[in-house]
């Protein structure tokens, strides 16, 4: 999955991120937050956080990073649709997505929420790399992660296969319904940072008893 120039830069950051050793083995030892593996719309930071109801400003991409899992194949209803995977029997079918790390149980039933239905959530062994401090250089290594991913839950008769290990985001960052949703999270972060800025001058400011 290559990173375009046009990508937002929160999805750039996500496809650039490598995260430590040290804390990707935290993050998997963080009770009931089991890994998830996206692969379509999803992907995107800014998207991912609107179908959960995560506060904008929520540094999410700081969790995720590029993988890959085996066995299935990418598919779609039609050319302009997102896509579903299927398990393959290929031997050398793969599909890149992205790993979210530290999810909890009420944002990972929103998710189950948006992709269930007609998919089921399935175990997959996810592949990312990670960086490792070795001899006082900077390594990268493979590190295989249990997670959970949404698979279609029918045959692929009559989708359409993509020729590709990763779908293409292109089409859909041109498309309304994403700068509908990237403008309502735009306006909700520029809300929250009000608040924010707003709560903190308040607390500052002396009371009446402390003014007299």
């Amino acid at each position: 999955m290559k990173c375009q120039p046009w990508y937002p830069k929160d999805f750039e950051r996500t496809l650039n991120n490598t995260l430590p050793e040290e804390e990707v083995t935290l993050l998997l030892q963080k009770p009931n937050c089991s890994p998830r593996f996206v692969y379509g719309v999803l992907m995107l930071p800014t998207i991912l956080k609107y179908f959960i109801g995560m506060d904008q400003t929520v540094k999410i991409d700081r969790r995720m990073t590029f993988a890959t899992i085996s066995g299935y194949k990418l598919y779609q209803f039609s050319s302009s649709s997102t896509p579903v995977i299927v398990p393959s029997r290929e031997p050398h079918a793969v599909v890149e997505g992205i790993l979210v790390f530290g999810l909890n149980e009420h944002q990972r039933n929103a998710m189950y929420e948006a992709e269930g239905g007609l998919m089921n959530l399935v175990s997959v062994q996810a592949r990312i790399f990670q960086s490792d401090r070795i001899d006082d250089h900077d390594m990268r290594s493979v590190r295989t992660v249990d997670a959970g991913a949404f698979a279609w839950k029918e045959c692929a008769d009559g989708l359409i296969p993509v020729h590709s290990s990763a779908w293409s985001i292109d089409g859909f960052l041109k498309s309304p319904f994403y700068d509908l949703i990237a403008q309502s999270q735009h306006r909700q972060a520029l809300d929250s940072l009000a608040q924010s800025s707003e709560d903190s001058r308040d607390a500052k400011e002396p009371s009446a008893e402390e003014r007299v």
